[in-house]
């Protein structure tokens, strides 16, 4: 889609200010005017702040599917495997509670997938109810009539890596992702994309000669950055028909504080659960930029951007450093620096495969 941002107007941002004020959102004395203005721009970056993606104050494609899930509340349809999929809140809850019960294995992405069927359909034989697959009915009042032993679960977390019979017959598969990201919609981060996305594609070499020297069997989302650039949602599909054990998303952060030297390493976060392999291979990461950039802070923390939430594999996204610190922007332009970006992450990936086998 294009990207809608302040000074826009008409019928769609009708239609954003609309679904914003339903989900609560005070759009200021403008109210529903049909145009983008700062209270709107506000009210985007509180909403996608909330959403845990990037606040940017855009909407792109992530945080408009994110403000059309957030419509979706349990219990308003019918749930049911289809082509296209249900995809929404609704779905995301059903995941949550169908996991805290023990029957859904996966991240609560929101799309009513087969593996969400099946658990569906697994809890409908446990109950000793039709199996249908169909969400709503005596299906919702038998989960809703579950909801206190939910509500007590702190969290249910399931690791996603596969074990593997040998290394050598079947070697690990790892996904690395780099391209445009919704926190590349600031007007500061679109002046440098280009530049951030050729120095992603050198590292991303380095690891991907270092994996494939041990054994590692590397899947790229994207190719040598051209005129066009790869879609992050046509990355994720690719990424999820690869059948790979892991994915690692880099990129280079855009941190409006230029004093801020910073690595920071997300993994999924949900509603009540996390990635516990995402979370250990975030730790691994911070470990190795520690040990290798003392001067640079590392935070690990749980998000719910697309490319950690709509993958069905343990997945981190990365932000290499901050590009808008005068410092480490020249230091980007090394290739020995470039290097060892791309050693800290082979090193920790090389980790975490060792200790989940």
């Amino acid at each position: 889609m294009t990207l809608i941002k302040k000074g826009a107007k008409g019928l769609k941002i009708v239609d954003i200010q609309s679904r914003l004020r339903l989900l609560g959102f005070d759009l200021g004395k403008t109210e529903i005017d049909g145009i983008f203005g700062e209270e709107t721009e506000n009210a985007i970056k509180e909403f996608q702040k909330k959403r845990c993606i990037s606040v940017t104050g855009v909407i792109d494609d992530e945080c408009w599917q994110e403000l059309v899930d957030a419509g979706y509340k349990i219990g308003d349809r019918l749930l049911y495997l289809k082509e296209p999929p249900f995809r929404g809140d609704d779905v995301k809850t059903l995941q949550f509670w169908l996991k805290s019960l023990g029957f859904f294995k996966h991240n609560e992405h929101g799309i009513f997938d087969k593996n969400t069927s099946k658990a569906l359909i697994e809890f409908q034989k446990n109950m000793k109810l039709r199996m249908d697959g169909i969400f709503g009915g005596e299906t919702l009042e038998h989960l809703i009539g579950l909801k206190r032993i939910i509500n007590e679960k702190q969290s249910s977390n399931y690791p996603v890596f596969k074990k593997r019979k040998t290394e050598k017959e079947n070697p690990a598969r790892i996904i690395i992702d780099f391209g445009e990201f919704p926190s590349d919609m600031k007007d500061e981060m679109r002046k440098m994309l280009r530049q951030k996305i050729e120095i992603c594609f050198n590292i991303v070499n380095y690891c991907v000669e270092s994996l494939k020297n041990a054994n590692i069997s590397v899947i790229l989302t994207s190719d040598r950055p051209g005129s066009v650039l790869t879609k992050l949602f046509s990355r994720i599909k690719k990424a999820n028909k690869s059948n790979g054990d892991m994915l690692v998303s880099i990129n280079i952060g855009y941190d409006e504080n230029e004093a801020e030297n910073i690595f920071k390493c997300y993994y999924f976060q949900g509603m009540k659960s996390f990635s516990r392999g995402g979370k250990k291979l975030a730790d691994f990461l911070c470990k190795e930029f520690e040990t290798v950039f003392p001067n640079i802070v590392t935070k690990s923390s749980g998000a719910s951007y697309a490319v950690l939430k709509d993958t069905n594999m343990t997945s981190v996204y990365l932000e290499v450093g901050n590009i808008n610190n005068p410092g480490q922007a020249l230091l980007f332009e090394e290739k020995e620096y470039q290097k060892k970006i791309g050693d800290c992450i082979v090193n920790a990936v090389l980790k975490y495969i060792k200790e989940i086998l």
